[in-house]
């Protein structure tokens, strides 16, 4: 059965309604941004771990999911187990499959919302602008509404931003006006254009485009995929997948965590190969593992232009659903080690002078991730911006979360944060223990008095910021991310520097988030906690 088949076998999710929450008032405790996987989080966690009920959720989508969401093209599925891939408080223990796709995903996640009653979300609403004063100590927002064009202004105490980074597509190699076709990115997928019958070029060659070719190259007259670079394509493994599995996750207490623990350490074993020194044997082995497999499943003519011309680790690995075995297709070509330079009318042009038809162009070429939280600008109590800041200063945070004399933001999946192995859920409720130690003296002395001017904050010290940038630039030289200037969309092509992956493993991460030092921070208006919180992991 082919992959395009099985993915037609599926059963339609039922229909989701949403509705946006009221947005009568002027202030609230905390406002989310986003309302993605993290953002939901972030609503849930505040009110079952820290008791606040005043929290407001802007989503400029028309749904929750985030990526999952937007990411609508055929084949889009999780590459981490789906076990791990869900939320701590509430694991996907009855998935159908470890390798979930796009719609089971986004029916778990209104599951979960329907579970946890997250009904304080306005959607089709973004935060256009967020300036901090320290006169008053909140936060002052520009809000508008995506369909009526209204700004309305609100405050907030704290500010938490889950917008991701994985938002806003690249732009196209060519000016779309000259081709006479259909364009568009993986991420804006056109449900209502039909690919049966047509020539389909796809452009890029990561993740979502080995996801998509073998989906679209049984409906689709040809499909032309030019890659511009090579990918590490590995073997799928086998994730714990079966039905009696399922059901002891589901009913026994605690077998769920064990298994969902085993599979997190799984994954961690792939951030050793990540390491110059200590991962070579594993890449070497890996490069070996990688080769038999291309030899195994994809047309002979293909092998050299499919094994990777770089190391390994420098880019995400990519688990097959089929792509190797959908190059065996008589209707699909592979043009590899090229780019497109140029369109016109219905053909498309390379640099190494080869000639595309096409009916549909599909874009796979990756986002803007250096555009950070783009369109939202947001502004500390000097006027500074946070971006020019970033772009200042090397692109310093705080364990990925806070940045200095931004009080009272807390940013999920900020730069340093990703993993090229892990789970983001993993990644985003670490940061919410960090975020949830800091504003617990807040929340407490909101509680005993509401109209303080100014209004309590804690923010990061600078030199505490500039300790943690000094040892991520320090441990990002043991990396292959920056190797030779970088490889992939981890690195910054201008400065060489990787922004993007956390240079340690999530062990680590976990264990800054949930025992922080609390001499990094300085509180106003409300005391420190006790040291005895930090050591134990209470927040």
């Amino acid at each position: 059965m082919s992959h395009s088949e099985k993915h037609q076998l599926m059963p339609k999710p039922k229909p989701f309604t949403q509705h946006s929450a009221p947005d009568t008032k002027d202030h609230y405790t905390c406002i989310v941004m986003g309302a993605g996987l993290s953002g939901m989080a972030s609503a849930i966690q505040l009110r079952r771990k820290m008791g606040i009920d005043d929290v407001l959720v802007y989503e400029k989508t028309s749904d929750v999911g985030g990526t999952w969401n937007v990411n609508r093209y055929p084949g889009a599925a999780c590459d981490i187990p789906f076990t791990f891939y869900s939320f701590s408080f509430y694991p996907a223990y009855h998935a159908s499959s470890q390798w979930a796709g796009q719609k089971e995903i986004l029916e778990y996640l209104h599951e979960v919302q329907t579970k946890f009653k997250l009904n304080n979300i306005v959607f089709r609403t973004a935060v256009e602008t967020a300036r901090f004063s320290r006169d008053d100590g909140l936060w002052h927002l520009s809000v508008k509404n995506e369909e009526t064009g209204e700004v309305r202004n609100r405050t907030c105490n704290i500010l938490i931003s889950c917008l991701g980074g994985l938002t806003i597509p690249n732009d196209p190699p060519f000016k779309r006006e000259d081709f006479t076709g259909e364009v568009f990115h993986s991420a804006r997928w056109r449900e209502d254009v039909s690919l049966k019958g047509k020539d389909v070029v796809v452009v890029g060659n990561g993740c979502s485009a080995a996801q998509i070719v073998p989906e679209i190259v049984h409906e689709a007259a040809t499909v032309t995929q030019i890659a511009r670079s090579r990918q590490s394509i590995i073997r799928r493994i086998k994730a714990p997948d079966n039905a009696f599995l399922h059901f002891l996750m589901r009913w026994i207490p605690g077998f769920g965590f064990i298994v969902r623990s085993l599979v997190f350490f799984v994954m961690e074993s792939f951030f050793k190969i990540t390491d110059i020194k200590k991962g070579e044997r594993e890449r070497k082995k890996t490069v070996k593992e990688i080769n038999e497999y291309i030899e195994e499943t994809a047309p002979k003519k293909y092998w050299d232009v499919l094994r990777p011309d770089f190391d390994v680790a420098a880019k995400r690995r990519v688990f097959d659903s089929g792509y190797y075995e959908s190059l065996n297709a008589p209707n699909m070509e592979l043009i590899a080690d090229d780019v497109v330079t140029t369109v016109k009318g219905d053909k498309v042009y390379t640099k190494n002078g080869r000639v595309c038809r096409a009916d549909i162009i599909v874009l796979a070429t990756g986002f803007k991730v250096r555009d950070f939280l783009f369109p939202l600008k947001i502004y500390n109590d000097k006027g500074q911006s946070l971006q020019d800041r970033l772009n200042a200063n090397g692109i310093k945070t705080y364990q990925s979360t806070l940045v200095a004399e931004f009080p009272n933001f807390f940013w999920i999946m900020g730069p340093n944060s990703a993993t090229g192995h892990s789970s983001v859920l993993f990644t985003s409720e670490s940061q919410l223990a960090l975020t949830f130690h800091l504003i617990r003296p807040i929340v407490e002395k909101l509680r005993k008095v509401q109209l303080l001017k100014p209004a309590p904050f804690v923010e990061v010290t600078t030199e505490a910021e500039d300790r943690f940038y000094d040892a991520v630039r320090k441990e990002m030289k043991k990396k292959v991310w920056e190797k030779d200037g970088g490889v992939s969309w981890y690195v910054d092509k201008a400065t060489g520097l990787c922004s993007t992956l956390y240079p340690w493993s999530q062990v680590h991460f976990w264990r800054s988030c949930t025992f922080p030092n609390y001499r990094d921070f300085k509180w106003t208006g409300a005391e420190r906690p006790a040291a005895w919180r930090s050591y134990l992991g209470w927040y």
